[in-house]
């Protein structure tokens, strides 16, 4: 029958080999065709460097890019290659530039690298759209971000280590600061500051803050620091070195201290005065010692257990206390006690409460010894920040007395029982 033979007929035609999509490969020679190669979804793709435009990966021809620049670009069509590889170059500088600056914002601001994919670049493309209109805003998606963030400010950060070592080259004096201390992650971590005379302002600049991997030894700190060698930064030209009082650093025998005294005998060292008053205060009267080991084992008392913590909050609440929750004492080098007692004596009246109910009312005995203790601890704390970030040694110097001498004044109030300055 017909229907027979017509299957039969069709069974004879040879099936149709499936088409196999080529990836097309970006050629020099496609420049004079003003279209330099990007890579859209791991493949390259054409795209012209006069609008921008980014053609699909099958228009990788002559012809092709040829039909786009005398459609697109006829002023330009007889331009010889030189024309097309100074745009390209001012291309790339512009993009360059771009990429480094907008790195250089998201390190100083200490922002996840990947910000600039999800809300820099997407935030600039939108703004230049609404304001210029879109093509302006494609213009900016040729900026390479996301593959070379890293690389930028790895260079930037080089650059402006070499600039500050040239400058402490020049300067012919310089002063390091020091400071090793153990982040989050159980990591040794190595500050180094210099402070150094250049075009007549001194300036204090970071050198770097690098990890100590395995010891953190007088030795291991000596052989990171004096990398300055490598760098014609000599040891000869070091006029003083502070640091935070740390052996590894202050050792006599085998710290840091040490290294540096041996090729460098002229340069002085300086203790950090925040740290040496941090430990002077670690040694009390016994009475006072006590008092503040017993508000130290009352706060443990609450904050360490989750249950006394949550009551405590409670009872915070209902009495429509400023604060719900007490604050943990902290050993840290350079802190006092000043906030935990604080905040103790602001929430006193829920404490006698709660430890009333728990038969711990005679740990809070001598409320007015913490009290006291709280002020001066304030006041002390309040020193140790004026004595942080910018400044000279002589402001720094002018603070110390004057808080030396408000001790006498206060002393003298506090006999004619005048505790204004003293509002606990």
């Amino acid at each position: 029958t017909n229907p027979q033979k017509m299957d039969k007929w069709l069974k004879k035609i040879p099936a149709k080999k499936p088409r196999i999509e080529e990836n097309r490969s970006y050629q020099e020679v496609y420049l004079k065709y003003g279209f330099t190669s990007t890579i859209v979804n791991n493949e390259p793709h054409p795209k012209c460097i006069l609008c921008l435009e980014i053609l699909a990966n099958d228009s990788m021809k002559p012809s092709r890019l040829a039909r786009h620049l005398k459609t697109k670009h006829p002023e330009h069509e007889d331009k010889p290659l030189q024309f097309f590889q100074r745009c390209l170059n001012t291309l790339q500088n512009f993009t360059k530039q771009a990429s480094f600056e907008v790195s250089y914002l998201i390190a100083k601001d200490k922002k996840p690298h990947t910000i600039e994919e999800t809300l820099v670049l997407p935030a600039a493309v939108k703004m230049v759209e609404i304001i210029h209109g879109k093509q302006y805003g494609d213009k900016l998606k040729c900026i390479p971000l996301s593959e070379i963030l890293l690389e930028n400010i790895e260079n930037i950060a080089e650059d402006l280590k070499k600039q500050v070592l040239e400058q402490i080259t020049q300067c012919g004096r310089f002063a390091l600061q020091l400071d090793e201390s153990t982040d989050v992650s159980n990591m040794s971590q190595l500050m180094v500051f210099a402070r150094f005379c250049f075009n007549n302002e001194i300036h204090k600049e970071l050198l770097f803050c690098v990890p100590l991997k395995e010891r953190c030894t007088g030795e291991d700190i000596f052989s990171t620091v004096n990398v300055f060698n490598k760098n014609n930064v000599l040891w000869k030209h070091c006029v003083s070195v502070t640091t935070d009082g740390v052996a590894a650093l202050t050792g006599a025998k085998k710290g840091f201290r040490s290294k540096v005294t041996e090729i460098a005998p002229h340069v002085k060292f300086i203790h950090c005065i925040i740290y040496r008053q941090a430990i002077a205060a670690k040694k009390l009267e016994p009475e006072v010692h006590k008092v503040i080991q017993d508000v130290i084992d009352m706060v443990n008392f609450i904050k360490t257990r989750p249950l006394n913590s949550r009551i405590f909050t409670i009872l915070c609440n209902e009495m429509g206390s400023d604060h719900e929750n007490l604050l943990y004492h902290t050993e840290v080098r350079w802190l006092c006690r000043g906030k935990v007692l604080k905040r103790v004596v602001e929430l006193k009246d829920e404490l006698c409460i709660f430890l009333l109910q728990k038969d711990k009312c005679s740990k809070f005995a001598d409320l007015f010894l913490v009290c006291y203790l709280a002020d001066i601890f304030e006041k002390i704390n309040t020193l140790n920040l004026s004595l942080q970030g910018k400044g000279d040694i002589l402001t720094i110097s002018e603070q110390v007395t004057a808080f030396r001498k408000k001790l006498v004044l206060w002393r003298e109030h506090f006999e004619n029982r005048c505790l204004e300055r003293f509002p606990s």
